[in-house]
Formats: C-alpha cells, sequence, structure tokens
C-alpha cells in the first residue's frame, strides 16, 4: 500500500525548493478559517560566535502578518496554525584561501493543532564564485532571500489553507499581482520619502528583491514547463522594472510561441528601450529558427 505522503508528494526536481503535501485536501478543507500562526524557529550558522548577518525571524513574522496572519509571539498563546523553520546556513566548498562558501538549508513545516502536519517546503541554495567579487556569503543570501518559495512563502501558505494546493497556480496569481497593482510609482515614493526621516524603517526584502523574485519565478515556471505562464507574458511587459519585460519577452523563446512574432517584431520596433528591442530581436532570431 502506498502512503499519503508519497502520493502527494509534488517534486520540483528543476527548481531551487521541493514542497510536499503531507495532508489531504479533506484536512486543508478544515482549515480554512485559521488565522493564528505561531513561529517556532530553530536556526543556526557557521559563521563565527554563531552571529547572524539578518533577522531570520522578523523576515518570516513580517511575510506572515502582510498576508494577514495573526502572528503570536508565544506558544502559550492561542493559535491555530504553527510554523516549524528549521533554518541552517552550513559551511560550504573552499572558494579561496581562508575562503569558504556557505550553504543554506530552509525548511518550513505547517501544522494545525487539530488537523496535524499540512505541509512541507524544502529551499536550498549554494554559494558560488562570483565573477564581481562578492563576498560569497551575501551571494548565497541575495539567492535564498529571492528564491520565489522563500520570497513569496507567506502567500503560498495563506493560498494553501485556503484550499489552493497547487504551488505554480498561487505563483501565477501572484505574478498576476504584481502587474495589476495600482500606484507602483506612489509606493516607491512613499519608501524614498521615509529615508528622509531620522526615524524611518528599512524597506523590507520583499520590496528590495521584488524585481528579481519575479524572474526567478519566471524561470520557474520556464523549467517545469508549466505553459499556463504564457498567458500573462504580454502582461508581464506593462511591470516597471525593465529587466522583467526582457525575461518575459525572452519567454515566449523559451516556450517556442510562434505566434508571438506579430507581437515581438512590433515590439522591436516600437519600444522606447533598448534593452526591450534588443530582446525582442534576439526572441524573433530564436523562434524563426527553431520553426525552420
Amino acid at each position: 500500500m502506498v502512503s499519503l505522503s508519497c502520493l502527494l508528494w509534488t517534486d520540483l526536481a528543476f527548481a531551487s525548493a521541493q514542497v510536499k503535501h503531507v495532508a489531504d485536501a479533506q484536512a486543508f478543507s478544515h482549515v480554512q478559517d485559521a488565522r493564528s500562526i505561531f513561529v517556532e524557529l530553530h536556526a543556526s550558522t557557521w559563521k563565527t560566535r554563531g552571529r547572524f548577518f539578518w533577522d531570520v525571524e522578523g523576515s518570516l513574522r513580517t511575510k506572515l502578518s502582510d498576508v494577514g496572519f495573526t502572528v503570536v509571539r508565544h506558544d502559550t498563546y492561542p493559535h491555530a496554525l504553527t510554523l516549524t523553520v528549521d533554518y541552517q546556513e552550513l559551511k560550504g566548498e573552499p572558494i579561496g584561501i581562508n575562503r569558504f562558501g556557505t550553504v543554506i538549508d530552509g525548511k518550513f513545516f505547517l501544522s494545525h493543532q487539530a488537523e496535524g502536519p499540512l505541509l512541507e517546503i524544502s529551499i536550498h541554495e549554494t554559494a558560488s564564485p562570483s565573477a564581481s567579487g562578492t563576498p560569497p556569503y551575501l551571494d548565497v543570501l541575495h539567492d535564498f532571500l529571492t528564491n520565489p518559495y522563500y520570497h513569496y512563502l507567506g502567500e503560498i501558505l495563506w493560498g494553501e489553507i485556503q484550499g489552493f494546493q497547487d504551488i505554480h497556480g498561487i505563483l501565477l496569481d501572484l505574478l498576476q499581482a504584481e502587474v495589476s497593482r495600482k500606484d507602483r510609482e506612489e509606493e516607491l515614493d512613499f519608501i524614498m520619502s521615509r529615508a528622509q526621516h531620522s526615524q524611518h524603517s528599512m524597506p523590507s526584502d520583499k520590496n528590495v528583491y521584488a524585481p528579481l523574485a519575479i524572474r526567478r519565478t519566471i524561470d520557474e515556471f520556464v523549467k517545469v514547463n508549466d505553459t499556463r505562464l504564457i498567458g500573462i507574458l504580454k502582461d508581464l511587459l506593462q511591470h516597471p522594472d525593465v529587466y522583467v519585460q526582457v525575461r518575459s519577452i525572452e519567454t515566449f523563446g523559451d516556450f517556442g510561441v510562434t505566434d508571438a512574432l506579430p507581437f515581438l517584431i512590433d515590439l522591436s520596433q516600437q519600444s522606447q528601450r533598448v534593452e526591450v528591442r534588443s530582446a525582442a530581436h534576439r526572441t524573433i532570431k530564436l523562434l524563426t529558427t527553431s520553426s525552420h
């Protein structure tokens, strides 16, 4: 007899995370009203004196509260959900004299007080030598923070408890929401205006890394060949970040969407951004070459 956990395993072999649905759909249907959550964090690092260079717990709490969860401070307070986090910074391969890379492993276990374990997400990032000379630890931390499964962790957990056990479906909706968001420029102006005050808070990693996280999310769809993304590629071109626009154009080529050729030709001739015109030319060449 095959166990339930084996049946519900979603192996994202080409992606940078693994997602495991431990519970069945019926269990998820019983937790849709769950709002209160406690974060149980277990964190360790190979760094000297066990020092962390970012606020792991603060980042997690912000991601959860931003999407509507009520995060309780202590496990003795009433709560419906528990997010158990095992975050490890491990010593990686040597990359120079007395210099080593860092491997970050993040495991996230969501459970319900009555229904038990619901979901597990594992994220793995490894530093590699950087041509820019960026310290390897900063590289791997940057990769971890822009990993779609961490960047959108709050939204993923919220979508899951609402009964939407389709990780890529959740990510697709999130990409659509990114380009549908209004008043983006006003939001950016507000962040910058706060920086003029002596008492201000730093923009969250969610805001700082959003464009790169969107591009990495697009990459995830390409890697697993989820063609549902094609339907919103033109919408993604409305995103204000030019490199999100470029990646969206390239994705037409990744999926071999020859029907997009007339649109891409117009884009290559009419866009005011040289990066967009160049991306359109490259994609047109790819599509016309592969179609012969």
